[in-house]
């Protein structure tokens, strides 16, 4: 969405690599999250490959339609790297070594005990008029401005072009386009609810805050609500009429992870956990894991796939094995039990079920159990999910987690 008044921008990514499908564009995602935080708008995103005529079309286009262009790829030290020579013909610019990036690339160069190479030359032979952007991360980008709109050609190694744009870029466009307020964001994350629900639960919300830009994104297995408006109070005001109204449904803010949350409510209330897993296969302990400081309240997690593992590990009655399955109630209720005890935390937490893509004569497809100990009480939760193998792992590990998340609230 373009906003009225708000300079408009371009970007254009470059790589037959992307075009291919060998590489995963993330610098038009990079750049255009940057650019709409920090209150731009963009109004199109075009990829196209390392063809001359089609750089300079591109280009051509971009410069008639924007008040200013960001471009990626193509600056590299081989043959496949056209940008800038497509630039220099198009702008009628001619090439010439700048002196600012040689000096900067051979003084780099030398402190490594490397040598000078023709790449390097081809690096720094820019169209007239360039101003080198990023030479001090290894890089060289590089900012022209034509019919004075500023043009940003950065390179297309992710790391490379969100440090230039972030550090130099951003705080260029802040020079020229001075009035230019940042958005104010807030991210709400809910699980638990689909888009359809959550929309019919918030349409009196949403028509009453016009004047916010609200979205609603699917980040499988999450749904993230995003609001934005260049009035902090306002959007706030929003996203708390919104948690009121979807209550526990609603997990998390901004950056917060369930992991996370689920991590701080167990520091919260001192309390350490331990997990048994069986067709997730230590996905929960990787989801606990990557916060940091979880050893805190992260005590152990066993991955018992098979049923003789559950046995001699976990303490499950063969006989309940035997009887219910391994994807069971009892099962699952033995296994948070056998864990619990096994690491002498006040929780265990432990899921059982198929998968994937065949069920069990118990049990199809999809069939989830999610056991839950905490002290000498057991809660044990079925669920039915359909999807991919890895999709229907997932969702158990964020069911599992969210189980503990709305125990621990309540």
């Amino acid at each position: 969405m373009v906003l009225k008044n708000m300079p408009v921008g371009e970007i254009i990514i470059i790589g037959d690599e992307i075009l291919g499908g060998e590489v995963l564009d993330t610098n038009s995602f990079d750049v255009a999250k940057e650019l709409a935080e920090a209150g731009f708008s963009i109004a199109r995103m075009t990829a196209i490959g390392d063809e001359p005529a089609a750089i300079k079309r591109a280009l051509r286009e971009a410069i008639v339609q924007a008040d200013f262009v960001v471009i990626t790829g193509g600056l590299g030290p081989t043959w496949d790297d056209k940008t800038v020579k497509a630039v220099s013909e198009e702008l009628s610019r001619p090439l010439e070594r700048n002196q600012e990036a040689y000096n900067h690339l051979q003084a780099v160069l030398a402190k490594a005990g490397r040598p000078f190479l023709p790449g390097h030359e081809k690096m720094v032979i820019l169209p007239k008029g360039s101003k080198p952007l990023g030479i001090a991360y290894r890089a060289c980008g590089f900012k022209l401005e034509y019919q004075g709109k500023p043009l940003y050609f950065l390179p297309g190694v992710p790391h490379q072009m969100r440090q230039i744009l972030k550090e130099k870029v951003l705080a260029d466009l802040k020079v020229h386009f001075p009035d230019v307020t940042p958005v104010y964001k807030k991210v709400l994350r809910i699980f638990g609810l689909s888009e359809t629900e959550m929309q019919e639960k918030i349409a009196p919300i949403l028509a009453k805050f016009k004047e916010i830009k609200v979205s609603s994104l699917p980040r499988f297995p999450e749904v993230h609500l995003v609001l934005r408006g260049k009035n902090k109070e306002t959007v706030e005001k929003m996203a708390r009429e919104v948690k009121a109204t979807l209550g526990i449904s609603v997990f998390g803010e901004d950056e917060e992870t369930l992991p996370a949350v689920v991590g701080k409510l167990l520091l919260k209330q001192g309390f350490k956990l331990a997990t048994a897993e069986s067709l997730t296969g230590g996905l929960i302990g990787h989801l606990l894991t990557q916060v940091p400081g979880s050893s805190a309240y992260f005590d152990r997690g066993a991955i018992t796939y098979s049923n003789q593992s559950k046995i001699e590990i976990l303490a499950v009655p063969k006989e309940v094995i035997d009887q219910h399955g391994p994807v069971s109630e009892p099962t699952a209720r033995y296994m948070a039990e056998g864990v619990r005890k096994l690491a002498q935390t006040q929780i265990g937490l432990a899921v059982t079920g198929y998968a994937g893509p065949t069920g069990g004569p118990e049990a199809p497809v999809g069939t989830v159990f999610v056991g839950l100990c905490v002290e000498d009480k057991t809660e044990v939760k079925r669920f039915q999910f359909q999807g991919t193998r890895e999709e229907i792992k997932l969702l158990t590990a964020f069911h599992a987690l969210d189980t503990l998340r709305r125990h621990l609230l309540s």
